[in-house]
């Protein structure tokens, strides 16, 4: 079986519905359409046959989100070191071997590859996968329903809604460290409190415990306590429900009950990082919604999750370049040197990088365990590049790449990439097509 490959002035299309199998269509505005992906255009309008028309369907791409391919995104089967090019590609590959001209690594999903130094932006090492502790729920096992406006609350699609008041909660198996996320939505007036770390025990007793508030006034973190003082401010924002976009808010808070931490983002951007003011951190296991809202006011929690929080990840978030015109390594306890990374090679307990400081005349042997992420040289002319319309392939383990055409057949893509050519990827590691705007690759250098 053969399929078209795609160009600037091509489809992408794809030639036997043997080939493509099903695929899931999501549209702006919660529409979800399921059937055989015929084409996708470079203006990214998608052909999709199904059983709901009898002429394949043509949508809009202002109109479309993501086109899911049904593979199940699975970190835990790639490796935990990510390679970064310098137009922003990200691949899920262990490093093999690294000299002045080649850095090789292997893939699962790309198999063996040799990627010039000159397009290796930075390494990363140690990812460690999201562990899951608790995501959507299909119905109300597990939750508490006490009261009778409680049950009000309602769950579609794996997300919990309710019209004016009402309360429900479980226990969940919180580790030390942990994350807690979720899509808040709303009409008219909301009025939600979110609580964690919640022994959930009676109503009118004092308890260790965090809680977050949202309503006309801001946002707010409240830490409850037995002590002396009952609730003491972690957090006040005056940011009010009508100056979020859509009626939509994206929450995620991080703690880490080990050291009394606590981290807030707001749409994916850190709002800013909290100590715990009072002693005896909450063991509580539970958390709870609430909605304090009148009956015309509806409020939705979507892809609520729970997860262990690993904070090496953050540490790669927050370590920055530099200059980047010469080679920087830092170590996995934030120790930094500038200077070449001259080689990676086998050694007696896996990788050694072998890095020329510029502090000393001999160079540093540093063993794989030891080494958090390398910044190739000439990162920070990199930096400015133009922008273009492409098409990303997003990979199992956070993976992505961006594609000048391809070839969809029953086991792999074949795909044209603008730094590395020609490219074959199992379709197994395929999880979504997008089209986004993204930087275009900074051209290569010459020697």
């Amino acid at each position: 079986m053969t399929g078209t490959l795609i160009s600037r002035a091509s489809l992408l299309t794809f030639v036997s519905a043997a080939i493509v199998g099903a695929a899931e269509v999501e549209t702006i505005g919660d529409g979800r359409l399921t059937g055989e992906l015929v084409a996708m255009d470079l203006e990214g309008v998608i052909t999709l046959v199904t059983p709901v028309s009898e002429k394949p369907l043509k949508l809009k791409s202002d109109r479309v989100s993501t086109v899911d391919f049904g593979m199940e995104n699975n970190p835990g089967q790639v490796p935990d070191q990510r390679i970064r090019l310098i137009n922003g590609d990200v691949l899920p590959a262990s490093i093999e071997y690294l000299d002045d001209n080649t850095l090789r690594a292997k893939s699962p999903y790309l198999g063996n590859i040799d990627i010039p130094r000159s397009v290796v932006d930075s390494v990363q090492l140690g990812i460690a996968p999201q562990k899951l502790v608790f995501g959507e729920s299909e119905d109300f096992e597990g939750w508490q329903r006490g009261s009778r406006d409680s049950r009000d609350w309602k769950i579609e699609n794996g997300n919990l809604s309710v019209s004016g008041q009402g309360e429900i909660s479980r226990k969940i198996d919180l580790p030390e460290k942990f994350v807690i996320r979720f899509d808040l939505i709303w009409n008219n007036n909301p009025n939600f409190r979110f609580t964690f770390a919640d022994p959930l025990e009676g109503k009118s007793e004092r308890v260790d415990r965090y809680f977050l508030q949202f309503g006309a006034a801001g946002l707010e973190i409240k830490r409850e306590s037995t002590g002396e003082n009952r609730y003491t401010p972690i957090l006040m924002l005056s940011r009010r429900p009508d100056q979020f976009a859509g009626n939509r808010l994206k929450i995620e808070i991080r703690v880490d009950r080990t050291r009394g931490r606590l981290h807030l983002y707001l749409n994916d951007e850190l709002e800013g990082r909290y100590t715990d003011p009072v002693p005896n951190i909450p063991r509580g296991s539970g958390i709870s919604l609430a909605s304090r809202a009148p009956s015309e006011t509806e409020q939705t929690v979507e892809d609520l999750e729970v997860l262990v929080w690993d904070d090496r990840g953050d540490r790669h978030r927050a370590e920055a370049r530099g200059d980047g015109k010469k080679d920087a390594i830092i170590g996995r306890y934030g120790e930094r040197f500038g200077g070449r990374l001259i080689s990676i090679n086998d050694g007696e307990e896996g990788k050694v990088f072998l890095f020329k400081s510029d502090f000393q005349n001999e160079p540093l042997a540093l063993p794989e365990v030891e080494v958090s992420t390398v910044f190739f040289g000439g990162g920070s002319e990199k930096s400015t590049v133009d922008e273009f319309e492409g098409l990303v392939l997003l990979l199992s383990g956070q993976g992505e790449i961006r594609v000048d055409e391809c070839e969809f057949g029953k086991e792999t893509v074949t795909a044209r990439h603008p730094l590395l050519g020609e490219i074959e990827i199992k379709r197994s590691g395929v999880t979504f097509l997008e089209r986004r705007k993204v930087p275009k690759a900074k051209p290569v250098k010459k020697k």
